[in-house]
């Protein structure tokens, strides 16, 4: 029998300062107190659980629904930039006399690695502004996404920062960012860094303090993403180291290239990463030398890749340099579009050519050289002569003991990647070479006249609206 007379509610347990347990009609109630709640507060993101809390703590931040998940704050926010209104994250500050974390994107997916190596002209930066500040990082050292250029060596840490400056490789991941965003596709975290050191020669730079560094970034890049919960995925590895290289022959260059691309897909294999994708300017010298024998030497490998992934994104003439042959301003934003279009288009299997020179031989008729070449479009040649190259078009021979002179140069009709070079005679010399866009002697107004008038028929838009031409590559062939 029901007895009606008993409480609903009463306390069983009580204290000086409160009540501890009570009753009602629902069971047993009980009062924790601050330090309890206090601890479950800590105890619960180690377990998986999400504690909701006050935005204060991430400063003046327009912030909502702010919750602990683990090490970090994940928060929805409006930040600078222009990705727009979407959900952020910042680790928990450790100590309060610590500076406060960077906010950083909280995205789907991996977290991108966009590495570069090689000398000290990949490490130059600049002061530009990021479309999307929040969605590049780089290693938490305070060395910047440029490193130590090999002046130090790199510590381990799963910390990732924001970047005060900007490198070739950012400003790449930068547009990478902003064609994916005209696309409605999801925007990534990528993870920028450069490393560099002042190598005479590229079997110095594979075993030098550079790569040394390499290998502790990627392992840093793994362990920062493990750190958010995700893989560690790579776009690719810019290689950068021609003109410093002074001691190397033209085939011992190559030949380091190749050992080097082995040395990082096997750093690579060692942290579960695939197989990278490999990216390079083709590189044509300063004002003051426009000819060398590493310079030559690229030309081998573009069209020798052997097992790597490897693409010549674009040809370093059609980039404007100032007085100490590195790119502008203007120039490196122009190389960062021209590389995140190549990268985008290799990582999604879609064909990607800079135009390149890959053979030349003789036809039936001796006084006609046939140069077989490959490009996305179809070669185009300048007819007004922009480049003061002359009816050689910036052609040329080397070792040519009859001094045959260069009369005519035209597309093939029936290949749109063939040229046919026409001489007044045939051309001879046990080591007879073309040059193109090598070396050519000053026209009559004085103007250098070293690089040649040939571009492929594909334009690329950028996203300034300014036209970009792929133009062809130096190149020294054998005539065969």
């Amino acid at each position: 029998m029901q007895d009606h007379g008993a409480k609903k509610r009463g306390i069983l347990l009580r204290a000086k300062n409160g009540d501890v347990i009570g009753f009602d009609e629902t069971g047993l109630r009980m009062n924790l107190s601050d330090s309890v709640i206090e601890d479950i507060h800590k105890r619960l993101p180690a377990l998986g659980g999400h504690v909701a809390v006050d935005p204060a703590v991430l400063g003046d931040v327009d912030a909502w629904n702010l919750r602990q998940d683990r090490k970090w704050y994940v928060f929805g926010a409006h930040l600078p930039g222009a990705q727009g209104p979407r959900q952020f994250r910042r680790r928990v500050q450790v100590s309060d006399d610590a500076s406060a974390p960077d906010i950083i994107a909280d995205t789907a997916g991996a977290v991108y690695g966009l590495l570069s190596f090689g000398g000290t002209r990949r490490a130059v930066t600049a002061n530009e502004p990021l479309s999307f500040p929040y969605h590049i990082v780089t290693t938490g050292d305070d060395l910047g996404p440029a490193g130590a250029s090999g002046t130090q060596a790199n510590e381990a840490t799963d910390v990732i920062q924001r970047l005060t400056e900007q490198t070739r490789d950012s400003l790449i991941a930068d547009e990478i960012l902003r064609r994916r965003q005209a696309d409605h596709r999801a925007l990534p975290l990528i993870y920028a860094r450069s490393e560099t050191d002042s190598a005479p020669s590229i079997a110095a730079l594979s075993q030098g303090a550079a790569f040394d560094n390499l290998r502790q970034t990627v392992q840093n890049l793994c362990d920062a993403a493990r750190s958010l919960g995700k893989p560690a995925k790579v776009l690719s590895v810019g290689l950068d180291f021609t003109l410093e290289d002074v001691t190397s022959s033209g085939p011992d260059w190559a030949a380091g290239m190749h050992r080097m691309m082995h040395q990082i897909t096997d750093l690579f294999a060692d942290h579960g990463l695939r197989k990278p994708l490999f990216t390079a300017i083709f590189d044509a010298g300063t004002a003051d030398i426009s000819d060398s024998p590493v310079l030559r030497a690229q030309w081998d490998l573009a069209w020798n890749k052997g097992d790597h992934d490897h693409v010549f994104a674009a040809p370093g003439y059609m980039f404007a340099q100032d007085d100490f042959g590195r790119a502008t301003p203007d120039a490196r934003l122009q190389m960062a579009e021209m590389e995140s279009c190549a990268i985008e288009a290799r990582n999604s299997d879609a064909p990607w050519a800079c135009p390149v020179l890959l053979l030349a031989e003789r036809e039936n008729d001796a006084k006609v050289i046939r140069c077989r070449g490959e490009a996305m479009g179809a070669f185009i040649l300048d007819k007004d002569d922009p480049l003061n190259a002359g009816k050689a078009c910036g052609f040329r021979f080397e070792g040519d003991e009859n001094r045959a002179k260069i009369i005519d140069v035209r597309v093939d009709s029936k290949d749109r990647n063939d040229l046919l070079i026409t001489c007044d005679k045939p051309p001879k010399g046990a080591y007879l070479t073309l040059c193109y866009a090598l070396g050519h002697p000053a026209s009559e107004d004085g103007m250098p006249a070293n690089r040649g008038a040939l571009r492929d028929g594909f334009k690329l838009q950028s996203t300034t609206g300014q036209t970009l031409y792929r133009w062809a590559l130096p190149a020294a062939l054998p005539v065969h």
